[in-house]
């Protein structure tokens, strides 16, 4: 059989659990994918060995991630492994906006237009003395909309679901209605919009479905327990009642339900989708027994014990210790006594890591290392769009047109970095490691935004 040789060297190095996920044939197929278990690895290969096998075409592959960062990594893993021919991988949102864009273009209709902020919006709806509260606001719209709850079913569904009151439901309910009449005076969509128009255009125009479905055959969905109601409804109008799916996932790994997400869906995956096979990956490749056992211990939900993390790792580690203290600045100074403790000579402090919630708490810890005469940087500090050396790039496309403004964007923050490898002067990012990890996550994300659509925008 053509590609039995290629199979066999994607099968090398996997368990025999891997491999049962990377070769069943069953479909709709769930993949429960445990911490440090080789999610990626198996999600990919079994990507390309459908591909290799004949089983599925690279063109007709639709793969659906959380972020644009994991599609980057999933293309490029996909290459790596063999893949001539690129498949469509990316978010529900930016593959959405691709979509109707593509539709628009078909038809000669208007492109959709998306909104660029959503709080400024809201800031002409709200009093100003009242804009501390417009991110509250804009995250509960969010929440609602990932839930498909509309305005006025939202007081009640936000009690249910313990939402904060900050700003009163009633009035947030308001603001939600006005906000949505607004958005359509504009003529605008916001990123939730994305996924519930695109949907309705597949459910109720059969040449969208037909063409649509025509063009995504297998699909691939990536950390489903992050999935939203929204999303899934897009979701099943892609798959029109076909089976072709491969969903990954992992209930402990749930975080984003504040934020709309559903991670019930990968308990009643069978209810979603009829006849599916389940494929569990327990082996953790990734953390030492201890942090294993305490992570198991961690885990509260009636199944953790039946389905704990198996440590494969050989070496031992030390043990993780937890500590209480009753104040922030007792905590902070607890940090630096603790990373004094590791200090010694011949070990550098970039060997030890500090991780916080917020950046907040991070700011306030780097004064507190900054008194002790502990050099660090911040990878987090700030959103990316505020480093100078970003900005920077951005200016010198500024007055060109768009797609070739997107381009030499790319170009250019590609001369920046390898100027910055080499030492040359021009970007500050050869003396500072943390403008050129900014620079690199820009390179990445325009890297991974070209590959998905093919006519950018800047």
């Amino acid at each position: 059989m053509p590609g039995d040789e290629e199979v066999r060297r994607l099968l090398a190095g996997c368990d025999e659990t891997q491999r049962l996920a990377i070769t069943t044939p069953a479909t709709p197929l769930l993949v429960v994918a445990g911490a440090g278990s080789g999610k990626t690895r198996v999600l990919t290969r079994r990507i390309a060995r459908r591909v290799l096998d004949g089983s599925a075409v690279a063109a007709h592959v639709l793969a659906l991630t959380f972020t644009r960062r994991a599609a980057g990594e999933l293309r490029a893993r996909l290459r790596a492994l063999g893949l001539a021919d690129p498949v469509a991988a990316g978010t529900f949102h930016a593959l959405a906006l691709r979509e109707l864009r593509n539709i628009a273009a078909d038809r000669g209709d208007r492109p959709p237009v998306v909104l660029d902020s959503k709080t400024r919006l809201l800031a002409g709806l709200v009093p100003p003395a009242r804009h501390d509260l417009l991110a509250t606001i804009a995250a509960e719209i969010d929440w609602a909309k990932a839930r498909r709850i509309a305005p006025e079913a939202y007081p009640a569904a936000a009690t249910a679901a313990g939402r904060p009151s900050v700003a009163g439901r009633a009035r947030v309910a308001e603001l939600f209605a006005a906000y949505e009449s607004e958005k359509r005076k504009r003529r605008v969509l916001d990123f939730d919009d994305l996924l519930t128009t695109l949907a309705t255009r597949i459910e109720q125009d059969r040449d969208v479905a037909s063409m649509q479905r025509w063009r995504f055959r297998h699909l691939f969905v990536d950390e489903l327990q992050d999935v939203s109601p929204s999303q899934l409804r897009l979701l099943h109008a892609w798959l029109g009642g076909r089976e072709d799916l491969c969903a990954v996932g992992d209930p402990h790994q749930a975080i984003y339900a504040w934020s709309g997400a559903e991670p019930g869906v990968l308990s009643s995956f069978a209810e979603h989708f009829p006849g599916a096979s389940v494929v569990h990956l327990d082996a953790n490749y990734r953390s030492s027994p201890q942090v294993v056992a305490v992570a198991t211990a961690a885990l509260h939900g009636p199944d953790a014990a039946r389905r704990a993390l198996v440590p494969t790792t050989r070496s031992d580690g030390s043990v993780p210790t937890i500590t209480c203290f009753t104040s922030d600045a007792d905590e902070r100074a607890g940090v630096v006594a603790a990373l004094r403790r590791t200090s010694r000579p011949g070990r550098r402090w970039s060997c030890s890591a500090v991780l916080a919630r917020t950046n907040a708490q991070l700011a306030e810890l780097r004064r507190s290392f900054d008194d002790a005469g502990i050099p660090s940087r911040t990878g987090a500090a700030g959103g990316l769009l505020a480093r100078p050396e970003v900005r920077s790039v951005l200016a010198r496309a500024h007055d060109r047109s768009n797609v070739a403004a997107f381009y030499a964007l790319v170009d250019d923050l590609d001369l920046d970095l390898r100027a910055a490898g080499s030492g040359q002067a021009g970007t500050g990012s050869e003396a500072d490691p943390e403008a050129r990890e900014a620079l690199e996550s820009l390179a990445a994300l325009a890297h991974e935004y070209r590959d998905e659509d093919p006519h950018p925008t800047l």
